[in-house]
């Protein structure tokens, strides 16, 4: 596959954003792998730079990952960004709400392998793409 994906990887325990930005860079996909350590940081580098993927710990050191979500998917019914919440958290409650604000998937850490959190990357790429051509479709308006 010759697509190269850009991944920004937010999280702030420097153990699990070291092994997944490893894991994803030694992908047989073409992972492009920016990190941060928190929120802000992660909102200014967005502000800098598109990416095809976020992948977002909900608990931040300076700031809520659902205000980091909020900002990065202002239109929850038609996301510009594709966002996977990745999270230490087990309560399921939280990844049902990343859901509904925004995110295409929410994974529990412990849970995923390299290749789930590949194939979770990928589908949410391909549906924020999908979503965003079907919008550009022109409206049929009544004479």
């Amino acid at each position: 596959m010759s697509d190269t994906f850009s991944i920004l990887l937010i999280d702030s325990n420097h153990k699990d954003r070291e092994y997944h930005a490893q894991r994803l860079k030694a992908s047989s996909l073409n992972f492009g792998v920016v990190q941060a350590v928190t929120g802000h940081a992660g909102l200014d580098i967005c502000a800098r730079q598109s990416f095809d993927c976020v992948v977002l710990e909900i608990d931040l050191p300076d700031m809520s990952g659902f205000q980091v979500l909020e900002f990065l998917v202002w239109n929850a019914s038609h996301p510009q960004m594709a966002v996977v919440v990745l999270t230490g958290f087990p309560n399921e409650y939280l990844l049902d709400l990343a859901l509904k604000n925004g995110a295409q998937a929410a994974l529990q850490k412990r849970m995923p392998s390299a290749d789930r959190l590949e194939e979770t990357i990928l589908k949410a790429i391909a549906t924020v793409k999908q979503d965003r051509e079907q919008q550009k479709w022109p409206m049929r308006v009544s004479a």
